[in-house]
C-alpha cells in the first residue's frame, strides 16, 4: 500500500526591501516556487504588478511564511487578509466569500463589491417591460387593403396587431414583393 502524500503550499510576504511589517505587502498563497510566483506577479496586470514594477525587482523581497496542506494555508492567509483592500492585496484572502449582496446579504461568488446578485437584479428580459431601443428602427408607411394609410412606431408591434409578417412587408418596400395579404408598404427617412 501506498502512503497519502499531502501536497504542501507556501504562504507568502512580498514587501519592500527592509520593511517586514505584515499589515504591508502582499500576501498569498502558492504550490509553485516563490521565484517563479514573484516573476508573475511582476508582470500581472493587476494593482500589485504595477507597484512591483514601480518599485523595482532589486527593492522587492519575497519571504515565506509557512509551508502548510491548501486548507490551513488558506486559512493563514485569510487571518492575514481578512478584509478586502489590505496592504498590497486586493481581494480578501483564503479564497473565502467576503462580499455580500446589499439586497438580500447572499455572499457573490466573484467577490465584486458595490454589485448585486442574479437573484435581486436579473439580467434577462423582463416580459412587459419595453426595450431600450423601441421605435429605434427603420420608418414605414403602410398601406391596408381599404386604402387606409399608417407610419407606426414601432413596425414589428403594428405587424403583430394586424397579423401581418414583418419580413414580408420589408420585402414589399425593397420592391420584391407587390404586396402581403393586400398591404402595401415603403420605406421612409
Amino acid at each position: 500500500m501506498f502512503r497519502e502524500k499531502t501536497r504542501l503550499y507556501k504562504v507568502y510576504h512580498i514587501h519592500e526591501v527592509g520593511n517586514r511589517n505584515i499589515q504591508e505587502g502582499y500576501v498569498g498563497v502558492t504550490r509553485r516556487s516563490l521565484s517563479y510566483r514573484l516573476s508573475q506577479h511582476m508582470c500581472s496586470k493587476r494593482p500589485v504588478g504595477t507597484i512591483l514594477r514601480q518599485l523595482g525587482k532589486d527593492n522587492i523581497q519575497i519571504d515565506l511564511i509557512a509551508m502548510l496542506p491548501k486548507e490551513e494555508a488558506l486559512t493563514i492567509e485569510y487571518n492575514l487578509r481578512p478584509k478586502m483592500h489590505m496592504g498590497w492585496n486586493v481581494r480578501a484572502g483564503g479564497d473565502r466569500k467576503t462580499v455580500r449582496c446589499p439586497i438580500c446579504g447572499k455572499y457573490l461568488s466573484k467577490r465584486k463589491s458595490g454589485t448585486v446578485c442574479a437573484d435581486c437584479l436579473p439580467t434577462t428580459f423582463q416580459k412587459g417591460h419595453v426595450p431600450h431601443n423601441y421605435g429605434q428602427g427603420e420608418r414605414f408607411r403602410l398601406i391596408a387593403p381599404d386604402g387606409t394609410m399608417y407610419e407606426p412606431f414601432s413596425f414589428t408591434a403594428f405587424c403583430r396587431e394586424h397579423n401581418l409578417s414583418p419580413q414580408n412587408l420589408r420585402q414589399v418596400a425593397k420592391g420584391n414583393r407587390h404586396h402581403s395579404k393586400g398591404w402595401k408598404a415603403e420605406r421612409i427617412g
